[in-house]
């Protein structure tokens, strides 16, 4: 089979059944190229980390998506499109790895809610934070308490903060929330400090930013490292799912 362009949003939507994470974490627009071959997407991703996710469609097996990963070397693409990286589910990693050159990484989790959290009355405690004003201070906290947060302080990326204080107006716990390419909010950057650590601040960061961003939204999005067990035990106590399991890796010189 040969693959096709896909050239609308609201088409990929339907292909997918409705999926999260084609409904949300993609700008309807689709700036960049998407194609579908036997059942499974390839959506280029645009920016730093350029190359494809390879997201297989309801009802697509291995055979599928081996067939997708091989049509996307061999059509000459990931060339074509300067890719840097491609992003499998994580059920097909190996697979994966014997159709492409693949070098260092991360696995990840793309999980989303439209339920709100239970309210935690400590949320009364958090204080709105300014991504320029602040910017020093969440730098400094986050490399000091967590060097693998994966989110940018200081250029506007994140559109809302909020942070706990103690008593001497130190910081305990931060979060934020970016935008995704569809529109909702992402959260990123929940950081809590090593000594706050098993008191349940970064649950009550979390569900502050989700409460704000169902309000506006409808729904909020997030990602975490899968080896995180403590953050996703958290998510999935406050409601969020996880619809796309990543298995994100460099391609040579990427």
């Amino acid at each position: 089979m040969r693959m096709r362009r896909i050239t609308s949003h609201e088409e990929l939507v339907q292909l997918s059944a409705g999926d999260p994470w084609v409904r949300w974490s993609m700008d309807p627009a689709l700036p960049g190229e998407v194609w579908a071959h036997e059942g499974v997407a390839l959506v280029e991703r645009l920016g730093e980390r350029r190359g494809f996710w390879v997201a297989p469609l309801p009802g697509a097996a291995g055979p599928a998506v081996r067939a997708a990963l091989v049509a996307l070397r061999d059509g000459g693409h990931l060339e074509r499109l300067r890719s840097r990286s491609v992003s499998v589910v994580r059920e097909h990693a190996a697979l994966a790895s014997e159709v492409l050159d693949l070098g260092d990484g991360g696995d990840w989790d793309w999980m989303w809610t439209t339920t709100p959290p239970p309210v935690d009355p400590r949320e009364d405690e958090l204080v709105d934070l300014d991504d320029t004003r602040d910017a020093d201070e969440l730098a400094a906290f986050a490399r000091e308490h967590n060097p693998r947060m994966w989110t940018e302080v200081g250029t506007g990326r994140v559109i809302r903060w909020v942070g706990r204080r103690d008593a001497a107006g130190r910081l305990t716990a931060v979060g934020g929330a970016e935008r995704e390419a569809g529109g909702v909010p992402h959260l990123a950057g929940i950081v809590t400090a090593t000594g706050e650590r098993g008191r349940g601040w970064g649950g009550v960061v979390t569900a502050a930013l989700t409460r704000w961003s169902l309000h506006g939204h409808g729904v909020c999005t997030l990602g975490v490292f899968a080896d995180n067990e403590v953050a996703l035990r958290v998510y999935r106590r406050l409601g969020y799912r996880t619809a796309r399991a990543w298995h994100s890796r460099r391609l040579p010189d990427g």
